[in-house]
């Protein structure tokens, strides 16, 4: 740290003490660094409102007002628009390239002059020093991350020209259970937005994609000027304590404007892997920490802009503004933000399954709701338990819940067999049969199984789920099945899928009906392909609606409302209203 704010130190007063300068000044600093000390801790480091940077013109620049938080804990007041121009800035003839960053900083302003006898006859003094701020240039330079979050992150710069720098981030700590983020931080100085084509492939062994396959972010990404975030979700798949990540010159590719570049070092560090709460373990990592390791050391002050300039002779002219990411910005409470915003890249089953069905959270100025990568995946299996009870008499239906097969919306193929389990002789193994067909023709090892099954499979192609049914033959004499299945796509190589569809409506959207009559609704979309959604049904007796918006109309005349929202995509609802009445009456097909 700058200043050595601790430890604090008091006067102590007794009786007939005599007050010298030194005493009012260690009770002065005792104050100040008591409370720099605590904003440190609660604010953080960085920018907590306002404070934009705008160009007026070649020359000047304008700053709005805000409040920063300095690495000292102090506060930077800008309480008025300020105009500057660049070329009086401090540090602007120490810049000589095209890029730099606008910092705020802590300054006196010392007032009230009085003059005071010393040593040499009579002096000048100030008896006001007034707390106020300066603005500086200095050369353009990746910032550290804030010292907390560096505990939490892996950084590394993956490319760097001119105008772009690309930023992997990985947690420290991995979960062996739930799914991880990685991220690329997409950092832009052109002026003009950019078309890129992202290939990022790291080397994760003991760990896949969503979809099952290597983990791979593949993406055609237009970026603005500013901090663009990109993320690759993957999943654990293999135990392990420690995972190995490497970005090799074949994991890594960006091409813009034609023209092909390469990754700039290659990138290899290990990371532990963790059971159970990970948020939990990141906080133990967090705290395991002295004062001096998570404090923030930056004696310029805090950035606020990037600014790009033009040069051309002995003459330098002001380009353009570039915003600064996220990182640069203050919070309350400091450390229990942090601490957020890594454990919230993990997730658990059920927030995964939401991600999927509908749009991602991204951070800021993430590219949302991009057309997903080409499915590779041509199979899946995976088992399921379907308890039967005690007893389960002959022609008894087990019906399982949804499925997810994986392989993303459209048609697939869907088989399954009963698994047989049995012990091997003279061994303490057992051994497991797959059980497909008739299962009567087979003699059992056990007699277990002396009469056929009825199968039954029912696959949901827009939700890319499927549910299984059994029928037994003959009284059952096990509490449970186990069921091994099969999915499967037709076709050659995968194809691109289009980009998720917009809900504009539900058909039929308006309806005479019957009581208890059962129709089913079809969610219309525009401008891409149709995407899971939620049926709902206003009110407690406005009948009962299905998942797959399949709706059964109540027993009591009425007007009721039928509304279905994009999974993970409240924000988009369509709505369609039944009119339940007893007479028939011709309104058309479906119609008023």
């Amino acid at each position: 740290m700058g200043e050595q704010l601790y430890p604090f130190t008091k006067n102590r007063y007794f009786k007939k003490k005599r007050m010298r300068s030194a005493d009012f000044e260690r009770d002065q600093a005792f104050a100040d660094h008591k409370l720099s000390f605590l904003n440190h801790w609660v604010f953080g480091t960085g920018v907590a409102f306002g404070l934009g940077v705008q160009r007026i013109d070649s020359d000047s620049l304008l700053v709005e007002p805000g409040l920063a938080v300095d690495s000292q804990g102090r506060y930077l007041i800008v309480d008025e628009p300020t105009i500057c121009r660049i070329r009086g800035l401090e540090g602007f003839d120490n810049v000589h390239g095209e890029k730099a960053l606008l910092w705020l900083s802590y300054r006196e302003e010392w007032a009230d002059p009085m003059f005071v006898a010393d040593d040499q006859g009579q002096s000048t003094q100030y008896a006001v020093a007034r707390e106020r701020f300066a603005l500086s240039l200095r050369e353009e330079a990746p910032l550290p991350l804030p010292a907390a979050e560096g505990a939490l992150l892996s950084e590394w710069v993956l490319f760097e020209d001119d105008e772009l720098r690309v930023v992997q981030s990985i947690p420290r700590l991995l979960s062996a259970e739930q799914v991880c983020q990685l991220r690329l931080s997409i950092q832009s100085f052109s002026l003009e937005p950019l078309e890129l084509e992202l290939c990022y492939a790291p080397n994760i062994p003991g760990f896949s994609g969503l979809d099952g396959q290597v983990p791979a972010c593949r993406r055609r990404v237009r970026v603005e000027r500013g901090e663009t975030v990109l993320s690759l979700p993957v999943r654990p798949v293999q135990p392990a304590q420690v995972a190995r990540i490497t970005v090799e010159e074949s994991g890594f590719a960006l091409e813009k404007r034609g023209v092909r570049f390469g990754l700039r070092q290659a990138f290899c560090q290990e990371f532990a892997v963790v059971g159970g709460d990970v948020a939990a373990a990141l906080a133990t990592r967090l705290k395991a920490l002295s004062p001096q390791e998570l404090w923030e050391d930056q004696p310029l002050g805090v950035p606020i802009a990037g600014v790009r300039i033009i040069r051309y002779d002995d003459k330098a002219l002001l380009d353009d503004i570039v915003p600064l990411g996220l990182r640069n910005q203050a919070s309350v409470p400091r450390l229990q933000d942090a601490l957020g915003r890594v454990a919230g890249r993990f997730q658990t089953p059920e927030e995964e399954t939401e991600q999927e069905g509908g749009e991602s959270r991204a951070a800021p100025k993430e590219e949302q709701r991009q057309p997903p990568a080409p499915d590779a995946r041509r199979m899946a299996t995976g088992s399921l338990r379907l308890n039967a009870g005690t007893h389960m008499k002959a022609g008894s239906v087990l019906a399982s819940d949804e499925i997810t097969h994986g392989l993303g919306p459209g048609t697939v193929y869907v088989t399954f067999g009963v698994e047989h389990i049995y012990p091997v002789a003279n061994s303490e193994e057992n051994r497991t049969d797959l059980l497909l067909g008739d299962v009567s023709l087979f003699e059992q090892a056990s007699g277990t199984y002396d009469r056929d099954f009825d199968r039954g499979v029912r696959v949901h192609p827009d939700k890319g789920t499927f549910e299984l049914a059994v029928r037994s033959r003959a009284d059952l004499r096990q509490s449970s099945l186990n069921l091994r299945w099969f999915a499967w796509k037709v076709g050659g190589e995968a194809q691109k899928q289009e980009p998720e569809g917009t809900l504009v409506r539900l058909t039929p959207d308006v309806i005479h009906v019957k009581p208890g009559e059962i129709i089913a609704f079809t969610p219309i979309f525009t401008g891409g392909v149709a995407c899971p959604c939620d049926f709902h049904v206003d009110g407690r007796r406005g009948g009962v609606v299905t998942r797959d918006g399949v709706y059964t109309a109540p027993h009591r005349e009425g007007l009721y409302q039928v509304y279905a929202q994009a999974r993970g995509r409240p924000e988009e609802r369509a709505n369609a209203f039944v009119i339940v009445e007893t007479e028939e009456q011709d309104h058309g097909p479906g119609g008023l």
